[in-house]
């Protein structure tokens, strides 16, 4: 079989032409110029195969991600499994966030970050790129998605300023002495309504880390802990930035302002107009 030709037949089997490319791409081992300018190249039986089980997996509803085992965020490239999340693109507003108050904060050198749930690393690995000067500490409970996380921060040269600890939240920070010590407190937390996982769609509720998505009865679970125990480790005008699901802001705010730790609370909308990620600056002086 030609390349024309099964491009074709992956285009009818899959009714998306970008997911055909991406198959053939990731398949093939091309570029995507490839594919339009050598048409007639032929396909071994071993390519064809490939080919037929990627589909196969993609009609099935398997993630695009998990079949090539790649998803970008932030412009950069990361190995992605199904024992790790699959990187959105709101969650670079977290990014976003960090660089936009990072010009306007008095600390002195290195900028010290937490990324609690890193899953395969994408936000603390792009902020480590993106910070230079940065030391980044980024736990998870999933053995298997650090492993993942470490194998992404050797592609992008950072292994060396980020600590990758596994265990629960806070706690695989108990031994580092990082009270008081935090510049940026991030987190994409699990935040989905347990009710509501199955009814999301097959690519998600299927295949996705249900431990990554799961926020408890009312979605909220995580946000609850994070808030509490944020104003431990973070400096004075430190901050704390997560994501939020739909519709959670109102309540995550008033989780922030009952801490009465924090002086400035701000909500970034993203592209759809969604709140979507919470910006709280730590009190200089603590009200307790």
């Amino acid at each position: 079989m030609r390349l024309r030709d099964a491009f074709r037949q992956a285009h009818r089997d899959l009714g998306n032409f970008l997911e055909a490319e991406v198959l053939l791409k990731s398949c093939l081992g091309l570029e995507r110029q490839d594919i339009y300018l050598n048409p007639d190249r032929g396909l071994t039986r071993y390519e064809l195969n490939l080919l037929e089980e990627a589909i196969e997996k993609r009609k099935d509803r398997l993630p695009l991600a998990y079949i090539t085992g790649k998803k970008e965020f932030y412009s950069l490239g990361f190995r992605v499994t199904p024992d790790t999340f699959i990187p959105r693109p709101e969650t670079e507003f977290i990014v976003d966030a960090v660089l936009e108050k990072l010009p306007i904060t008095n600390y002195q050198l290195p900028i010290t970050i937490v990324d609690l749930g890193t899953g395969c690393g994408n936000i603390a690995i792009t902020l480590a790129r993106y910070i230079p000067h940065s030391r980044i500490y980024a736990t998870d409970i999933s053995k298997k998605a650090l492993e993942v996380a470490e194998e992404n921060a050797r592609k992008h040269r950072v292994e060396d300023r980020i600590t990758f600890l596994e265990g629960d939240l806070f706690s695989p920070l108990e031994n580092y002495y990082l009270e008081g010590k935090i510049d940026f407190l991030i987190s994409n937390p699990p935040y989905v309504m347990r009710s509501e996982i199955n009814s999301l769609m097959p690519e998600v509720a299927n295949y996705e880390p249900h431990i990554a998505l799961d926020g408890g009865e009312d979605g909220l679970f995580f946000y609850g802990r994070i808030i509490e125990k944020a104003p431990l480790y973070l400096k004075p005008r430190g901050y704390l930035i997560l994501e939020l699901g739909i519709d959670q802001a109102s309540q995550a705010k008033e989780t922030v302002k009952k801490t009465l730790e924090f002086e400035s609370i701000e909500v970034v909308k993203d592209y759809s107009q969604i709140e979507r990620v919470i910006v709280a600056r730590r009190a200089v002086i603590s009200n307790q």
